[in-house]
């Protein structure tokens, strides 16, 4: 019997503990193998800057450097870059990554998203303005008009034109909201001096109001009224200058009778001479 098996018969235990150790030693070795294969263990290349370049670009770039890639994002449009153009990269240009890295774009839309307009007519102007840019409108302006009601929207106009609600607009269309400023007063004392507040205003305030607006009232009536006079005695002179026509033309037909007559009687006296 050889030695080895001696030390099997005595130290079996310890054999087996052994031969366990150099199997985990082996299988450890073969697995960092396997690692440092499929994780491509210091290989490392840089990632390139391929911000701002075209899709397709940016993409024949990664394949030459043996680097994956994918499309993060195509859905955002930003006016300050081309369509179709890189915005970002993740991981960031120049760090170093393994080959198994994949390289996600972000990239810019082709076209701006159109969204329906809402109706905005009659709604307050802030809160036309904070619907149209909560729903992606950039281009927003308010201006005002004289109206009676001050601050509610009047008008909605797209790229100067009018578009009703509910049509498609580009978020990126100029869109102008018309307001009313409510500098246009009614001159009517029941609307101008309102009954629920009449004891806190000055009763020398009131009567002056109250003054303006018969004074006001009275003067445009007799615009009314000269302008009714004015009327009638253009309609008369008219009437005289077609009575005057017609009796001109009268006349003329009077002596355009006279003449035939004239001719008549001279013929016959010749014909009776004859």
């Amino acid at each position: 019997m050889s030695g080895f098996d001696r030390f099997r018969d005595r130290h079996p235990i310890l054999l087996n503990s052994a031969l366990m150790a150099v199997a985990l030693v082996a299988l450890g070795y073969i697995a960092l193998l396997f690692i440092d294969v499929f994780t491509s263990h210091g290989q490392q290349v840089q990632v390139p800057d391929v911000r701002n370049l075209p899709l397709e670009k940016a993409i024949s770039i990664l394949d030459e450097v043996g680097l994956r890639w994918e499309i993060s994002d195509s859905t955002t449009f930003y006016e300050n870059y081309p369509p179709g153009t890189i915005i970002d990269q993740d991981p960031k240009a120049k760090s170093y990554i393994k080959k198994i890295r994949i390289i996600y774009l972000s990239v810019n839309a082709m076209h701006a998203p159109i969204i329906p307009l809402p109706k905005l007519v009659d709604l307050p102007g802030r809160q036309g303005m904070a619907t149209l840019r909560a729903m992606g409108f950039k281009h927003v302006t308010m201006d005002s008009i004289p109206s009676e009601m001050g601050g509610l929207i009047l008008q909605v106009t797209v790229d100067g034109h009018n578009v009703a609600p509910g049509k498609p607009v580009s978020v990126n269309s100029q869109i102008k909201i018309t307001v009313g400023d409510g500098s246009i007063v009614d001159l009517n004392p029941e609307q101008v001096i309102d009954p629920e507040i009449m004891d806190s205003i000055d009763e020398e305030l009131y009567q002056e109001a109250q003054k303006n607006y018969e004074e006001e009232m009275k003067a445009a009536q007799a615009r009314a009224e000269q302008e009714a006079r004015n009327q009638a005695s253009q309609e008369k002179k008219d009437q005289n200058k077609k009575s005057d026509k017609d009796k001109s033309k009268d006349q003329d037909k009077n002596k355009e009778k006279d003449k035939n007559k004239d001719k008549n009687k001279d013929q016959s006296k010749k014909d009776k001479k004859n």
